[in-house]
């Protein structure tokens, strides 16, 4: 059923797109899946919903008190622009780290709220700034500490904008918390840190509703090794070089979802809406941190790592991304100079198939298995990816 891998541009411009297309009964229309049975990107079982455009918010610092060197370190590790890198060297300069962000937002309309289980008065949730974020519903991990690299992404869950809340909220203040614990205790493994993150978001009270899955892993310099883990549809994959010299994705992580387009993830729900809820014999998805699946793998010099929403992976394969690198890395080049350019390419490349309906998306290929009818399609969404190249 999948089609072959579809080219991206290069940085340099000088490929051009190759799709291979499927009849269709149905259409990816006006960034709109047209299905028999009016379903989203899940927040409740047993609730029908159409798919909606979301709302989010400006990134904001949260509360944890620092001193002034480490609050100067929190804030430039949360403001990464599009295209952004950086390099790290350690061990005197054996091992050498370049990381880049890369991110667009999808499309939304200002106006599209159905506000069912009343509104709440914090002004995180109703912001006419909500749809100025650069990341949209998604956000981002990355930083260091002298010990080793944190790198990961999250994306809120968009059910919630349905009902007139800031569906960025959650993964906005997770992804504080976890960068926070990690600059505070980097020897902590990553469902540790996720553990304490959670619980410090659900005490502090900043997130009145909402959920996100999250995909994010650390780097430990000494031994190379990568421990993540995933609760959801994020992705993370490492590439590395075959025997030929081209990219492989030699290990990635599985997706963790209830049903199609239902992914696990972390949710704060207050007791009046799961009380609604049951009365409508409706179910919340709402998981813990310890159902996050863990992963580790030993990196080798030359290996890229990737940490990206479904936004990116909904629309391509890792096949895809495999060729995109081909195509734009040389054997010698220096990804120093180079490496946020790169995602950030990939990330406006995925955005044009997202927006085309006349591609053969992931999701609509996985869709078509699902329902056992004929869909095409891009699939529009935010996207962000983070690259790591070690060296």
């Amino acid at each position: 059923m999948y089609s072959n891998p579809v080219r991206l541009l290069t940085v340099s411009g000088r490929l051009v797109q190759k799709q291979v297309l499927v009849s269709t009964r149905i259409a990816l229309r006006g960034g709109k899946v047209l299905y028999p049975v009016s379903q989203s990107r899940g927040y409740f079982q047993g609730h029908r919903q159409k798919l909606r455009v979301r709302n989010n918010h400006l990134v904001t610092l949260s509360h944890r008190k620092f001193s002034k060197a480490n609050e100067e370190t929190f804030k430039k590790f949360r403001s990464f622009k599009n295209g952004d890198q950086f390099t790290k060297k350690f061990g005197s300069d054996i091992l050498q780290y370049t990381a880049a962000v890369a991110y667009t937002p999808k499309d939304r309309l200002k106006n599209n709220i159905d506000s069912d289980d009343g509104g709440l008065d914090s002004p995180i949730y109703h912001s006419t700034d909500a749809f100025d974020s650069p990341t949209g519903e998604d956000n981002y991990i990355l930083a260091y500490t002298e010990i080793g690299i944190i790198v990961g992404v999250l994306d809120g869950v968009g059910g919630w904008s349905e009902q007139g809340f800031d569906s960025s909220a959650i993964s906005r203040e997770i992804a504080c918390k976890v960068t926070e614990i990690y600059l505070d205790e980097p020897q902590l493994a990553p469902i540790e840190i996720l553990k304490r993150a959670y619980d410090l978001v659900k005490s502090q009270g900043i997130v009145k509703v909402g959920s996100t899955t999250i995909c994010f892993g650390i780097i430990d310099f000494n031994t190379n090794k990568l421990q993540a883990l995933n609760l959801g549809d994020s992705w993370f994959g490492v590439f590395r070089r075959d025997p030929n010299g081209k990219y492989r994705c030699v290990y990635q992580s599985e997706e963790q979802t209830y049903y199609f387009n239902a992914p696990y993830q972390l949710s704060i729900i207050p007791q009046n809406f799961l009380d609604q809820a049951k009365k409508r014999g409706s179910k919340y998805l709402m998981n813990e941190p310890e159902e996050a699946a863990p992963y580790n793998f030993d990196l080798k010099s030359d290996d890229i790592l990737i940490f990206t929403t479904d936004g990116l992976i909904d629309n391509v394969f890792p096949e895809d991304v495999e060729l995109y690198l081909n195509d734009s890395i040389m054997e010698n080049d220096n990804l120093t100079d180079k490496l946020g350019d790169i995602n950030k390419v990939l990330v406006q490349q995925t955005k044009v198939l997202s927006l085309n309906t006349k591609f053969n998306s992931a999701f609509s290929q996985k869709l078509s298995n699902v329902t056992g009818q004929e869909y095409i399609g891009g699939k529009p969404d935010d996207i962000t990816s983070v690259m790591v190249h070690i060296k």
